[in-house]
């Protein structure tokens, strides 16, 4: 209940429609396998971009502008729109291969040139596709997280992992019980929160062989990696996730042509499309710290953007 209000200012910008002579969309409902391709008008064995949003999870409004730029872009439902579920809630990660699948059947597509990108809470389930499918041939993650978090549900249950794969639950960090609390009280009471003392609490407590076995496997991934974060994020650490994920591909010896990129004042609403978000956010009663201001979120998503089109050139 606390993630659906408290969340449900993060929904992206309604997408938008096209003109004359602009990209075409078609909608995807095929059982799990939801979402909007949106394909240059004359379109002809183009490469490809997946795109997954963040928190609100359902279809992202990003489609457009990758197909602007010449991609044939599938922004993909990954819960939050029927038949899925609510939240990412022991999500399969299967998902994505659903989604190359269904790109590689396509003859709009060019099967060889197939990327992905994910923002905030899509950034994990891009990474931990990307780890499994090597069909991904270039990965961008924004406001990233290097690790498998507790599902967002706040239903009062057990708890669950965000991610699941071969329908077990990938193993995840819990949740510190005091900053749960915390966020309780700020929602009960219409107070202001930062998820990122939520995280930065529970990643403290975990025990270090959880949070290991909790780290996304980046180094698993055999493509080029772009990573977008912005300084100041106060939803997570995606700044430190951004190090800790270059850290494991340098490790690995499979950071050739990986590129970080952190934005010294932004926060952590670098949308891709749709309006900047300032710092503070209403969501609800409450009031949610994303970081940033206007003028450095502003700056971010441009930056952001202008980043993924100039690595996807190099690397897809």
């Amino acid at each position: 209940m606390i993630a659906a209000l408290a969340l449900s200012a993060l929904l992206g910008a309604a997408t938008p429609q096209p003109h004359p002579g602009e990209p075409i969309r078609r909608e995807v409902h095929e059982n799990s396998l939801v979402g909007e391709f949106v394909v240059p008008h004359d379109a002809a064995r183009q490469p490809a971009v997946i795109l997954l949003g963040g928190l609100e999870c359902g279809v992202p409004g990003d489609a457009f502008t990758f197909a602007r730029r010449g991609y044939a872009a599938f922004a993909v439902a990954y819960c939050g729109t029927q038949p899925l579920p609510r939240t990412a809630d022991e999500t399969p990660v299967e998902t994505v291969s659903r989604a190359v699948d269904w790109l590689v059947a396509n003859p709009e597509v060019d099967p060889k040139r197939i990327a992905i990108v994910g923002i905030s809470q899509g950034s994990a389930l891009a990474l931990l596709a990307a780890a499994r499918d090597p069909r991904i041939k270039t990965v961008a993650v924004v406001s990233p997280t290097a690790y498998v978090w507790f599902s967002p549900a706040f239903d009062g249950q057990h708890d669950r992992s965000s991610w699941s794969e071969n329908a077990g639950g990938l193993p995840f960090i819990p949740p510190d019980a005091n900053q749960e609390s915390a966020l309780g009280r700020a929602f009960d009471a219409g107070g202001t929160y930062a998820f990122r003392d939520l995280y930065d609490a529970s990643l403290a407590a975990a025990k270090p062989a959880l949070v290991a076995q909790a780290t996304i496997p980046v180094e698993r991934i055999r493509a080029p990696l772009l990573c977008v974060a912005g300084a100041d994020d106060r939803e997570w650490d995606s700044a430190g996730a951004c190090k800790t994920i270059a850290a494991r591909r340098l490790a690995a010896h499979e950071d050739a042509a990986d590129r970080v990129v952190i934005e010294p004042r932004a926060g952590h609403f670098l949308a891709l499309s749709g309006r900047p978000q300032g710092d503070v956010m209403p969501a609800g009663k409450m009031k949610i710290r994303l970081g940033g201001d206007l003028q450095a979120n502003t700056q971010g998503q441009g930056d952001a953007l202008a980043a993924i089109q100039t690595f996807f050139a190099k690397t897809l």
